[in-house]
C-alpha cells in the first residue's frame, strides 16, 4: 500500500488478528529460561560471547574448505558475466534529473541532456567494515544531497548533508535515523524519521532548518507498537506524517516550508487505514473504511471522513498496491492473485487503459517513476530466467514499449524454463514457482526450495544470475508461495499468521514433498533455504520432517519466537505479536509452543546446515540462531555439520561488498550435499 511503513521486525509489514484481546504490555509470561542462556549479551561486548563466536567462525572456515574450489569456480562465473545492466530511470526534479549508479550520484541537465557526476558517494563506505547505503534526497534547488548510511547493520542510519558544488558535508543531523527523507519545497529545510533509543522504533519527525542550523522535533508517537513515517506529497508544498500500526493508520498534513502541522486527516480508528497524497488542489486517499480498499477523493482543507468521496474501487479479489498522481491521470498498481495489472483513470474516476503487466511466471511492478513531472509511466519486470527490462507506459498514446533489458554474456534465456505449478494438500493449492535448465534436468535433479512466509510478503522470482549457475548444474530452483505470504493476496496472508501460524509449514512440507515427483521425478534431494522469518518456516520444517530435506541454509533465521515474544525490551518486539502472536494470552502461547524453532527440537536426525547471524542485527539477535545451533547438536542424532557463521561487524543485511562471496558459499554448501548435482556447469 502507499506509504504503508515496511520493515517491522523480520522485514515487511505485521498485522494482527482484529479479534485478539488486549494486555499489559509489560505482563511477564512465564517460562522457562532459553537454552545457551549465557550467549545473550545486549552489549555485544562479552569477551566470552565474542570468543565464542569467533571460534565457531573458525570451526566453520575449516569444515568448507573442502568446498573452497567449488566457491571459486561459482565466484568466477559470476564475475566473467559483467552484466549489460540497463540504467534505472533518471529521477525527475524539475530543470536536472538525478540518478545513482555505481555509487556515482549523476547529474542529467532536462533540457540539454548533459550528464554529469553530481557527488560521488562511492568512496564513503572505504572507512567502515560494514556499509549500506539507505536513501539520498536531492534538495529542490540542487543544492544539496541528504544520505543515510548504515555502518553498523543494526538500521540506525547517520544522516549526513553534502554540498554538491564542493562535496564538502554540510551537516551531520543524526546517528539515529531511519530512512525516510523529504526537502521542503524551497529547500529550506529537510525532514527525517529517528529511532527509539533502545527499541529501534521510528519513533519520532524532525525537522531540519538549513539557514538556522537547528532541528525541532515535529511529531513523537508515544504508543510504543506504532511507527512513523514520513513522506513528501505529490504537491511539493505539502509533506505527510503518518504513524500506523498492523491494521489501523493516522496521517498528519504539514506545510512544507514552515513546518507547520495543518489537520490530522482522520483521526486513529482500529482496524482503518488510510493513505493519503495531494495533487490539483485535492485530497486523495486510498482506504479500507468502507471496507475493501478502494479510492477516494476530497476537499484539501476537509479532512472529515463524511467529506470523502468514492472515486473508484477494484474488482472482488484485487488490491491496490501502489498509485501514483500524474498531471493528467491516476496510476494504480492492483494485484490480482499472482498477477499485477496497471490501471489508468482520469480525475473523474474513469478507466482509461487496464492491462495484466506480469510476465508468465514472473513479476512486474511500477517502479522509478517521478509523479509529479513525468508523462510516462515506468514498469520493471522480469522472471527467474528473463533479466529485467524497464518498460513505459505512454499516457499520451496509451502504449506500453520495451526501452532497455539487462544483458549478460553467456546466458541464453531460451535454454531455461520456469513456469508455476501447484501443489494440493488438505484443501488447499500452494503455489510453486521453479525454474530448470531444459538440457540438464533428469529424474534425480536436486531441488533448492525457498522460501518466507510472513508478513503478507509475496516472494516474488526476481531474476538473479547467481540462479543461473545452479540451474547450469542440473538444480530445480523453486520458491514455495505459501500461507503467511502475500502472493495471492490478503486472505492469504490471514490463513497464515497469528493462531493460523501453521498453515505455513504445512505448506512448505507438502511442496517439499510434492516436489520430489515432479517431472517423473524420483525422490529427488530437496534443500531448503530461507532466512529472517524465512528460517522460521525451514527451522520449523526440519523439526517436524527433518528426514524430507538432504541439507539446509538458514540465513539469520528468527528461530526464538517464544523468548523474544516475551521480551518487551528487545527491539521492535511489541510490532510483532501482531504476525506471530501474543506469549501471555494461554491460547496464542500454546499455538507458538507448537512451531517456536528452538522449543520444538528433539532427538531426531537432522540434515546437514550452515545458520548465518549478525552481531549487530537488532531485527534477529545473533543468540538465537547460536542457540539454535547448539542446540541442534545437542539433540541431532546424525552427525550434521551443524556449521554456525556469524559476520561480528554486521547486522540482518550482508554488506553488499561481501554479499556475493558469501552467496557463493551458501550455493556451494547446498550443491556438495546433493550427490546428483554436478560440479561444474
Amino acid at each position: 500500500m502507499k506509504s504503508c511503513l515496511v520493515g517491522v521486525m523480520l522485514c515487511g509489514m505485521a498485522s494482527l488478528l482484529s479479534a485478539l484481546p488486549v494486555f499489559a504490555l509489560d505482563a511477564a509470561v512465564s517460562e522457562p529460561a532459553p537454552a545457551y542462556g549465557w550467549l545473550r549479551d545486549d552489549s555485544r561486548q562479552s569477551a566470552q560471547v565474542l570468543a565464542f563466536l569467533k571460534d565457531e567462525n573458525q570451526q566453520t572456515e575449516q569444515a568448507l574448505k573442502q568446498q573452497a574450489l567449488l566457491e571459486q569456480s561459482l565466484l568466477a562465473e559470476w564475475q566473467a558475466r559483467q552484466a549489460s545492466v540497463a540504467d534505472r530511470p533518471w529521477q525527475l526534479a524539475g530543470s536536472y534529473n538525478y540518478r545513482l549508479s555505481k555509487g556515482m550520484l549523476l547529474q542529467q541537465h532536462a533540457k540539454s541532456g548533459e550528464v554529469t557526476t553530481a557527488a560521488d558517494l562511492s568512496k564513503r563506505s572505504l572507512d567502515s567494515d560494514y556499509y549500506q547505503l539507505g536513501s539520498w534526497q536531492v534538495s529542490p534547488d540542487h543544492r544539496y544531497v541528504a544520505v543515510t548510511e548504515d555502518r553498523r547493520g543494526d538500521r540506525n542510519y547517520r544522516l549526513t548533508v553534502i554540498e554538491l558544488s564542493s562535496g564538502r558535508a554540510v551537516a551531520t543531523l543524526s546517528e539515529y535515523a531511519a530512512t525516510d527523507l523529504v526537502w521542503s519545497a524551497d529547500s529550506q529545510s529537510l525532514y527525517f524519521v529517528e529511532n527509539e533509543g533502545g527499541t529501534y522504533r521510528p519513533y519520532q519527525v524532525v525537522r531540519w532548518s538549513l539557514p538556522q542550523a537547528r532541528k525541532v522535533m515535529l511529531f513523537r508517537e508515544h504508543n510504543p507498537a506504532w511507527l512513523v513515517s514520513v513522506y513528501a506529497a505529490t504537491a511539493d508544498q505539502y509533506v505527510i506524517i503518518q504513524s500506523n500500526n498492523h491494521d489501523t493508520s493516522e496521517q498528519q498534513l504539514v506545510d512544507s516550508n514552515s513546518g507547520k502541522r495543518l489537520a490530522t486527516l482522520r483521526p486513529r480508528e482500529s482496524g482503518v487505514e488510510y493513505y493519503a497524497d495531494v495533487r490539483h488542489a485535492s485530497l486523495f486517499l486510498v482506504s479500507n473504511r468502507d471496507g475493501d480498499f478502494r479510492l477516494f477523493r476530497a476537499a484539501l482543507n476537509e479532512g472529515d471522513t463524511a467529506n470523502w468521496q468514492p472515486l473508484w474501487q477494484p474488482e472482488p479479489n484485487q488490491h491496490i498496491k501502489n498509485w501514483l498522481l500524474f498531471p493528467e491521470h491516476i496510476v494504480l498498481e492492483v494485484t490480482e492473485k499472482s498477477n499485477s495489472r496497471v490501471i489508468v483513470l482520469d480525475y473523474q474516476g474513469r478507466s482509461l487503459f487496464d492491462t495484466i503487466i506480469t510476465p508468465a511466471g514472473g513479476v512486474a511492478w511500477l517502479s522509478g517513476n517521478s509523479n509529479r513531472y513525468g508523462r510516462s509511466v515506468m514498469i520493471r519486470s522480469m522472471s527467474l530466467t528473463q533479466p529485467p527490462q524497464w518498460q513505459a507506459l505512454d499516457l499520451t498514446r496509451m502504449r506500453i514499449a520495451t526501452l532497455t533489458e539487462d544483458r549478460y554474456p553467456g546466458i541464453d534465456p531460451a535454454a531455461y524454463q520456469t513456469e508455476q505449478i501447484e501443489v494440493r494438500h488438505g484443501g488447499v493449492s500452494v503455489p510453486v514457482t521453479l525454474a530448470y535448465r531444459t538440457d540438464r534436468i533428469n529424474e534425480k535433479s536436486p531441488v533448492i526450495l525457498y522460501g518466507y512466509g510472513a508478513y503478507g510478503t509475496p516472494v516474488r522470482p526476481y531474476f538473479m544470475p547467481q540462479i543461473i549457475s545452479l540451474l547450469d548444474r542440473g538444480v530445480i530452483y523453486a520458491i514455495a508461495h505459501v500461507r503467511g505470504g502475500g502472493y495471492l493476496g490478503p486472505q492469504w496472508y490471514a490463513q497464515g499468521k497469528g493462531h493460523n501460524k501453521p498453515h505455513s509449514f504445512d505448506d512448505y512440507l507438502a511442496v517439499a514433498q510434492g516436489i520430489k515427483a515432479y517431472r517423473q521425478g524420483r525422490d529427488r534431494p530437496i534443500l531448503a533455504l530461507g532466512g529472517s522469518a524465512g528460517g522460521t518456516l525451514i527451522a520449523g520444517a526440519l523439526n517436524r520432517q527433518p528426514a524430507l530435506f538432504a541439507g539446509a541454509v538458514l540465513q539469520v533465521p528468527f528461530v526464538d519466537v517464544i523468548a523474544t515474544l516475551s521480551d518487551p525490551s528487545l527491539p521492535l518486539t511489541r510490532q510483532e505479536y501482531a504476525e506471530w502472536g501474543d506469549p501471555r494470552d494461554p491460547a496464542q502461547l500454546a499455538v507458538m509452543k507448537t512451531y517456536s524453532p528452538n522449543d520444538n527440537i528433539s532427538p531426531q536426525a537432522y540434515p546437514p546446515m550452515l545458520v548465518t547471524a549478525g552481531l549487530y542485527d537488532t531485527q534477529v539477535p545473533y543468540w538465537e540462531p547460536a542457540r539454535w545451533v547448539m542446540a541442534i547438536r545437542d539433540h541431532s542424532r546424525s552427525q550434521g555439520p551443524y556449521l554456525l557463521q556469524t559476520d561480528l561487524s554486521g547486522g540482518h543485511r550482508q554488506d553488499a561488498r561481501q554479499a556475493m562471496r558469501q552467496q557463493a558459499r551458501e550455493y556451494a554448501f547446498l550443491l556438495r550435499l546433493a550427490p546428483t548435482a554436478t560440479q561444474s556447469p
